[in-house]
C-alpha cells in the first residue's frame, strides 16, 4: 500500500486553524494521510484588487514549499484549498500533471482557469469576492459540483453561530461522501 498525501493550501487570512480547513485536515489525518501545509508568509497585494499579484506571489511560495514533496509513489493525493489557495492548487495539479482529488473551499473565479473536473467546491452566496452566477457557470463548464450556502460570506459563515455549525456539518458530510473512504 502506497502512502497517502493531503496538501493544504490556505487562503490569505484563512489559515488551517479555521473551521473549513481545521476539520477537513483532522479528517484526513484520522484516515492516515500525511499532511503537507503550504505556507505563503506575507503575500503582496489584497483581494480582489490585486488578485494576479497575490496569485503569482502565492504560486511561487507554494512551489518552494512543495519542492521536496515526492508524489511519485502515492496511493492517493487530496488537495484541500481555500480562496486564493484554490487557484494555486488547481494550477499545481495542471502544471505537474498529478492525479488529485480537490476540495475547493470558496474558490475564486481564477481557479477555474486551471481546475479539472476532479473536485468539488463550496461557496457562500454572500461572498463579496466572487460572483455566484459566474462561479456557478464556470463550475458547470468544468463538471465540478458546486455547493452553495445562501447568505454565507467568504468563510461560508453568517452572524448566526448555529447556522455556521450546521453548515460546517453539511459541508463535512459532502466532502466525506466525495472522498468516500
Amino acid at each position: 500500500m502506497g502512502k497517502k498525501i493531503c496538501v493544504v493550501f490556505p487562503g490569505i487570512g484563512y489559515h488551517t486553524d479555521k473551521p473549513l480547513l481545521y476539520y477537513s485536515k483532522k479528517y484526513m489525518m484520522a484516515h492516515g494521510y500525511e499532511i503537507v501545509d503550504v505556507t505563503y508568509g506575507k503575500l503582496s497585494g489584497q483581494l480582489p484588487e490585486k488578485i494576479q499579484k497575490v496569485f503569482d506571489d502565492g504560486w511561487n511560495k507554494a512551489l518552494d514549499c512543495l519542492k521536496t514533496v515526492d508524489f511519485s509513489e502515492t496511493e492517493d493525493i487530496v488537495f484541500l484549498s481555500k480562496s486564493i489557495g484554490t487557484a494555486i492548487s488547481a494550477r499545481y495539479v495542471a502544471e505537474k500533471g498529478l492525479k488529485v482529488r480537490n476540495i475547493y473551499f470558496t474558490p475564486l473565479e481564477i481557479t477555474m482557469q486551471y481546475a479539472n473536473s476532479n473536485g468539488i467546491a463550496f461557496h457562500g452566496t454572500a461572498d463579496p469576492l466572487v460572483n455566484t452566477g459566474e462561479l456557478t457557470r464556470l463550475c458547470e463548464a468544468k463538471n465540478i459540483p458546486l455547493y452553495k450556502y445562501e447568505g454565507g460570506n467568504h468563510s461560508i459563515e453568517t452572524k448566526d453561530i448555529l447556522w455556521n455549525i450546521r453548515t460546517q456539518e453539511d459541508i463535512a458530510e459532502k466532502y466525506i461522501d466525495y472522498l468516500n473512504f
